[in-house]
């Protein structure tokens, strides 16, 4: 079945979008501004709920030919705590059933989704949800560094993944935090082998190991 894969991150990861928050102004994979902006955010303690109304997890994946699909992924729910100012520990769940390929429309879209659902990808009906634990927040050569554990298609892999932290305002006079991230993942330490040229160099088209990964989130203080 010439369908092409995703795998998440989400990733995963941590990640956001509430309301306007200006995440636009600010790409996933531009790192300047993150660096330049982590010694000087002052981050409140307390815990924080990934506000659900438009976060965003993207991935795009493909074959060895160039060819490939983009889509998204669905934050179930997430938190994270700030001690002493940084991030501290997180939780994201991820739906994997709501996996989403936004470059295709009709029954192409259809048949894609189904596929990635399969076993030959995240095994759904085994595999519902996929979790990423945050261990912390550190600072690496002046950059944020996110670590944490993502567990997907039963395989846990342990991901540093370059975000930036940046205030965003939330309705209400609160003060929430956006998380920007961009990574790659590799699908194959997560079991998930269909089309992998390094498990099978026999067939005649492949899909790359490496899945880019994308993610913007607001995490909202609990009062």
């Amino acid at each position: 079945m010439k369908q092409f894969f995703f795998p998440l991150l989400a990733v995963a990861t941590l990640l956001v979008a509430c309301g306007e928050a200006s995440h636009d102004e600010a790409p996933a994979n531009d790192t300047t501004t993150a660096a330049g902006a982590a010694a000087t955010l002052s981050i409140a303690d307390g815990t924080y709920v990934i506000n659900k109304v438009k976060p965003r997890v993207t991935w795009s994946a493909q074959k060895l030919t160039g060819e490939g699909h983009e889509g998204t992924m669905a934050i179930a729910n997430g938190k994270f705590a700030v001690v002493d100012g940084s991030i501290a520990a997180g939780m994201v769940v991820f739906d994997m059933a709501q996996i989403e390929v936004t470059d295709l429309t009709g029954e192409s879209k259809e048949n894609l989704e189904g596929h990635l659902r399969s076993g030959d990808f995240f095994n759904v009906e085994a595999h519902p949800q996929a979790i990423l634990k945050v261990t912390g927040v550190v600072q690496e050569g002046g950059s944020n560094v996110l670590n944490g554990t993502l567990t997907m298609n039963g395989k846990a892999v342990d991901y540093s993944i370059p975000v930036q932290l940046v205030e965003a305002e939330i309705p209400g006079n609160q003060t929430g935090l956006a998380i920007q991230g961009k990574f790659n993942l590799d699908r194959t330490k997560h079991d998930i082998t269909y089309h992998s040229k390094t498990f099978d160099d026999k067939l005649d088209w492949f899909i790359k190991d490496e899945v880019s990964v994308g993610f913007s989130v607001i995490g909202v203080p609990v009062m």
